[in-house]
């Protein structure tokens, strides 16, 4: 155990992330006045009204309830997505779920093939290889969906731009039911209906779910006219609370923001995941190493769970990961998800070497000195860790990024954006170097010629972003509130328990803390993070970890202010109280 005082020893990366400043973040609304009206503690009033919750909204965002959730019907097309599936139903005619093969596209693939299976339809899947196939529903594809038989194909997370295979199959007499939440092409194909939140417009209650969401508004809506029919005169009703844990899976996997409809989705999907009944979900957190008795959270599902569905369809077949979500034999799950377990790994292992790539590539080609955009590429990365790793890029820099695999003469990659910047409309300026490009706001998909690179990078470091405000380059951390040290005990977590489930949107309540002094100073990893004890002037030390903190040889001698959130931390049956550091600096 290192002593206090000792220097901690890690391999220097081969260019430091960039520090951030720390900002404590302006209430949206007056947080005191909030307190008192609901008679809540200070610290609660701050939290929320940090995140702009005013009284007319405070029952829906501490008591999520499926009540809340609006009409499915509302949805532009709906009508006619639930008359076309009926169709389906009363004909017998084979369903084709096609897929995608992210932790989204598994998820509303199999709650529409348990779904619809349940009610005794036809219905079969298909999850899509990332190399073989490419995103989206390919024209050879529903050739071959066709010739098998298929009257209706139901696309999950993809399927808004497919004009060339919605068409085709139109031609082979097989119609398209399209469920997505992906950005508006100029045109929309010729399907039989497609439900997308987009096409109604900012600010509809639908507007930022993820595919599986709205894969469970379908389901909502085909129960409901069923029920009005008297279907269910005669059988049971479908209880779609069985798909509530898969729906909250693909919403925070796919970083969804938890607010609204999402949060009272993922709430609800939460609560089932504690029985822990699922076989699936149920044998991926034993794999992933949570505790029976640790309380399942949305981090568990965006850090656990997400990335084990998500590496089946980045280095391997993601049909493995929808037929873990499907079984229901809990000995057949626990072998796929250990299955699913050794290829996260070894996903793991290649974003470690594209990411230590990525960083000596800007030590070599890219000047730091000025803003701009990353591009990084190289004919030795997997495509299909690319787009995470672009993401840890684009946090390490606070930069656009944009990495690329080449392939005979082509390179295929992913971007990410930092906020203040919409990619999509920054590679629309660029549209002339690429063969295709795709995506939203902070993230994007992109094919050019290997020879247009250089010009890519270029134009991305410089004019892509020319008028993007100065400050939007500085990294900031936000913090929620300043607190005692002597405060960080089982009533504030009690107090933050109330405000989950936690993610984009809602983020994990941040906080300072000012002029503590470490003690029992320890490395972890090889250096990669480091564990101490914490104590102010008065009252007792809190446990303390931090990860990838870059920490000056000295910063701990003296007494230092940190930036935090709070977490539990279950080892072995035991249970404490940590800090989890974001940040560490000396006391101001």
């Amino acid at each position: 155990m290192l002593q206090q005082g000792q220097r901690i020893s890690r391999p220097a990366p081969a260019v430091q992330a960039v520090r951030r400043r720390w900002e404590l973040v302006t209430p949206k609304t007056d947080p005191d006045a909030l307190a008192q009206a609901l008679d809540v503690p200070p610290i609660v009033g701050r939290l929320l009204a940090n995140r702009g919750v005013g009284e007319g909204g405070i029952d829906h965002w501490l008591n999520p309830s499926l009540r809340h959730l609006p009409d499915p019907r509302a949805l532009t097309d709906m009508d006619r997505a639930v008359a076309r599936v009926l169709q389906a139903l009363d004909g017998e005619e084979r369903i084709v779920i096609h897929g995608d093969y992210d932790v989204d596209g598994c998820t509303s693939t199999a709650l529409l093939v348990r779904f619809l299976g349940g009610l005794g339809a036809d219905v079969h899947w298909y999850a899509p290889h990332r190399i073989r196939d490419g995103y989206g529903i390919q024209v050879a594809t529903m050739e071959r969906l066709a010739e098998e038989g298929a009257c209706l194909v139901i696309t999950c997370d993809n399927g808004t731009s497919a004009h060339a295979a919605i068409g085709r199959g139109n031609e082979l007499g097989v119609d398209t039911v399209v469920v997505d939440h992906h950005r508006l092409p100029e045109t929309l194909p010729d399907a039989a209906a497609i439900l997308n939140p987009k096409r109604d417009g900012a600010g509809n209650p639908f507007e930022m779910m993820a595919a599986v969401g709205v894969a469970f508004m379908l389901a909502i809506a085909v129960r409901a006219a069923l029920r009005d029919r008297g279907a269910f005169a005669v059988r049971p009703e479908p209880d779609l609370r069985e798909h509530l844990e898969v729906v909250a899976l693909g919403t925070v996997a796919d970083l969804a923001p938890l607010n609204g409809v999402n949060r009272t989705l993922v709430a609800a999907g939460l609560r089932l995941l504690q029985h822990r009944r699922h076989p699936g979900l149920n044998a991926l957190l034993e794999v992933a190493g949570v505790d029976a008795d640790e309380p399942v959270r949305a981090y568990h599902l965006g850090f656990q769970l997400g990335p084990r569905i998500n590496a089946a369809g980045r280095l391997d077949e993601a049909s493995l990961a929808v037929r873990l979500l499907l079984e229901t034999d809990r000995h057949a799950a626990k072998a796929m998800a250990e299955e699913l377990h050794a290829i996260n790994k070894r996903r793991q292992e290649l974003e470690r070497d594209v990411f230590d790539d990525s960083l000596e590539q800007v030590a070599e080609h890219i000047d730091l000195s000025k803003p701009g955009g990353l591009v990084l590429w190289s004919a030795d990365w997997h495509p299909g860790v690319i787009g995470i790793v672009a993401s840890r890029v684009m946090r390490h820099f606070h930069r656009p990024a944009l990495l690329l695999a080449v392939r005979d003469g082509k390179a295929t990659g992913s971007g990410r954006a930092i906020s203040g910047i919409d990619l999509f409309d920054s590679l629309n300026r660029l549209s002339h170097l690429f063969v295709r490009f795709g995506g939203h706001r902070a993230a994007a998909g992109v094919t050019l010629l290997e020879e247009n690179l250089p010009a890519l990078r270029e134009a991305f470091a410089d004019g892509a972003f020319a008028d993007l405000p100065e400050e939007k380059w500085e990294p900031v951390l936000r913090l929620d509130a300043e607190i005692d040290v002597q405060d960080v005990n089982w009533g504030l977590h009690e107090v933050l328990t109330r405000l989950a489930p936690f993610g984009l949107g809602n983020i994990e309540p941040s906080f300072l803390a000012r002029g503590l002094r470490a003690t029992g100073v320890k490395q972890l990893a090889g250096g990669r993070g480091v564990r101490m004890l914490l104590r102010g002037a008065d009252g007792p030390s809190v446990a303390a970890i931090g990860w990838g903190l870059n920490l000056a040889d000295d910063v701990l001698d003296g007494p230092i202010d940190v930036a935090f959130s709070l977490s539990v931390n279950h080892w072995r049956g035991r249970v404490s109280l940590e800090m989890r550091l974001k940040d560490v600096r000396p006391a101001s």
